[in-house]
């Protein structure tokens, strides 16, 4: 603990006489237009830096309350980033921790909507938003349209994934309407979706993905979340209307194309006094490459964590529903 203070102090103080980000927008600007195969890039504020070598450091950002955030630091910083990819054509973009209510303050999302245009040539996007510093209902509508202009100037993308990490509730989920976001936008060419953290309405999302009927392959619904190692996945699905054996029914009608889905964390609806209510906690089968992961250590028959594969099964080939059979198969 001592070896790691003494390294985080000697980083930080290296990051303050070195500056932010912003501060160096030119030069930064500068430089991506030197790399002539810039293709991909990622910008991270919940990963450890390789500068850090002590475990202990290393070992704290597994946890969501250690990943401490400027945040109005961090919007001067996306925007310097944004300004340097201006004109630039990128294959894939990713960000992890975007503070949401950057879309909704004027300055920032026209710096945003300014040098976005570049996004018309990603294939794939993948965005975790970070939805803690709105205020009310109409701060969100705001944001959520601000972002929405954004995703559809990413018009070719292939694949595309939208998290939502409430740093400020880990276990809560963001009130999302596809509507309000897309207006009925469609990708034309998208093949894989992952969708994190939401609460939404059966209809609108089961309507939003119909809609790439013709070219999803494959399909996430949840994830981990900001779960600490030894949770179960915080990332799933509410729905505030509807129900999930109405949304994989309608599934598996809709996407005709679709050869793999993958469900993980806790799926429920609103109004559990009702018979139709379901609630599920799915543990990930593989991660989101679609590569086979171990059973997680913290997979136990007291959590209720069960598999998604009869879900999928259901949703790719039809049969009888699973529903709360599903729970048959708990884990020990």
């Amino acid at each position: 603990m001592a070896e790691a203070r003494m390294e985080f102090d000697k980083i930080a103080l290296g990051r303050k006489q070195v500056g932010p980000l912003h501060l160096r927008a030119d030069d930064l600007r500068e430089a991506c237009s030197a790399l002539p195969n810039l293709c991909d890039l990622e910008v991270s504020f919940a990963r450890c830096p390789s500068t850090f070598n002590n475990k202990c450091i290393q070992e704290a950002f597994f946890y969501p309350n250690c990943r401490k955030m400027d945040r109005q630091e961090a919007y001067q910083n996306l925007d310097a980033i944004m300004f340097a990819l201006h004109g630039i054509k990128l294959s894939s973009f990713k960000v992890d921790r975007l503070p949401l209510e950057v879309f909704r303050m004027p300055n920032h999302r026209s710096q945003w909507f300014a040098h976005a245009q570049s996004f018309h040539s990603l294939s794939s996007l993948n965005l975790t938003l970070d939805p803690s510093g709105l205020q009310g209902p109409t701060s969100a509508f705001r944001a959520v349209n601000g972002l929405g202009r954004i995703l559809q100037l990413a018009t070719n993308i292939k694949h595309l994934k939208l998290a939502f990490h409430p740093y400020s509730s880990e276990h809560s989920k963001f009130a999302l309407s596809f509507r309000e976001l897309f207006f009925g936008f469609t990708y034309t060419q998208l093949t894989d979706l992952m969708l994190e953290g939401v609460s939404c309405d059966e209809e609108d999302l089961k309507e939003f993905l119909g809609r790439h009927g013709s070219t999803l392959v494959r399909l996430r619904l949840g994830g981990r979340g900001l779960a600490k190692p030894f949770e179960a996945s915080h990332g799933g699905i509410h729905l505030y209307e509807g129900t999930f054996r109405s949304l994989f029914t309608g599934l598996h009608k809709r996407l005709p194309k679709l050869e793999r889905m993958h469900l993980e964390g806790i799926f429920d609806c609103e109004h559990q006094d009702l018979p139709s209510h379901e609630s599920y906690n799915f543990y990930p089968l593989n991660d989101e490459n679609w590569e086979e992961l171990p059973k997680p250590g913290w997979v136990r028959s007291s959590r209720n964590t069960i598999s998604s594969l009869p879900f999928e099964q259901y949703v790719l080939h039809g049969g009888t529903y699973p529903g709360k059979n599903a729970l048959m198969q708990l884990d020990d």
